[in-house]
């Protein structure tokens, strides 16, 4: 008898030993309550493929605002498909715009090539307004999260945290200290990990994301025998202990 309880003592401390407690389940962890976190300046630069919408408003009258005209007569078959209306940074590095012309954008933030293409633009309008904004951006998220799938992003400042949070966050199974990002640099396929538990992530430039990444949230080793709250090893203990009675009774 004593063997036996001897048996299901370790497995009540094996199960124990596998429950996913909610320390398991942080983010970015740390002891102290005041934490200084350095200015993270990352800003992403334009690159050859990059599709941009770009839009002008102006003062000028319709009839002589010559750039919009056409984006203006196509308007519902824009809101269709807002491909049809993009411009592409193509290999040369540039855009090449209706009348404003070829304009270097490889390189340059968007709020730097608005710039650019204001000054251009002051040429031919008064007092335009230039709104530039990425079109292809895509995020693909796999693996041990809610909801997986591929999100368009409209801001180009996006950091892993937030993705994660497109895709419903990760199940209690992920494994937040070891998530994969691959990346496509230059036609060649890059892949790396970030430590979401450690506070020193959010100052690595690896924390912010890139169009086409994809993010994947590998499962912890121990999922498959992992018991995600300590009540449900309690109530299978209790179980198992009430068959083992029933039998050797």
């Amino acid at each position: 008898m004593n063997r036996n309880l001897l048996v299901m003592l370790t497995i009540f401390i094996m199960l124990f030993s596998s429950c996913i407690t909610n320390y398991d389940l942080e983010y970015v962890r740390s002891n102290d309550s005041y934490i200084k976190i350095e200015n993270n300046s990352y800003k992403y630069r334009l690159s050859v493929g990059d599709l941009i919408s770009v839009q002008i408003s102006t003062t000028t009258e319709q009839q002589h605002d010559f750039f919009n005209q056409e984006r203006s007569s196509n308007s519902q078959l824009m809101t269709q498909n807002p491909y049809l209306y993009g411009y592409v940074i193509k290999e040369d590095g540039y855009l090449d715009l209706p009348s404003l012309g070829k304009v270097q954008a490889e390189g340059f933030t968007l709020r730097e090539l608005e710039n650019i293409i204001k000054q251009i633009a002051l040429s031919f309008f008064e007092q335009p307004v230039v709104k530039l904004n990425i079109i292809n951006f895509e995020l693909t998220i796999l693996g041990e999260v809610n909801n997986p799938g591929t999100y368009k992003i409209v801001d180009p400042e996006v950091n892993i945290l937030y993705a994660l949070s497109l895709a419903g966050d990760m199940t209690p199974f992920g494994d937040r200290k070891k998530v994969k990002i691959i990346r496509n640099t230059n036609s060649k396929n890059e892949v790396f990990y970030v430590n979401l538990t450690e506070i020193e992530v959010l100052n690595n430039k690896d924390f912010m994301l890139q169009p086409h990444d994809i993010v994947y949230v590998a499962p912890v080793k121990k999922k498959f025998y992992a018991i995600n709250n300590i009540s449900n090893a309690v109530s299978l203990f209790l179980s198992s202990l009430t068959i083992y009675l029933l039998i050797t009774q």
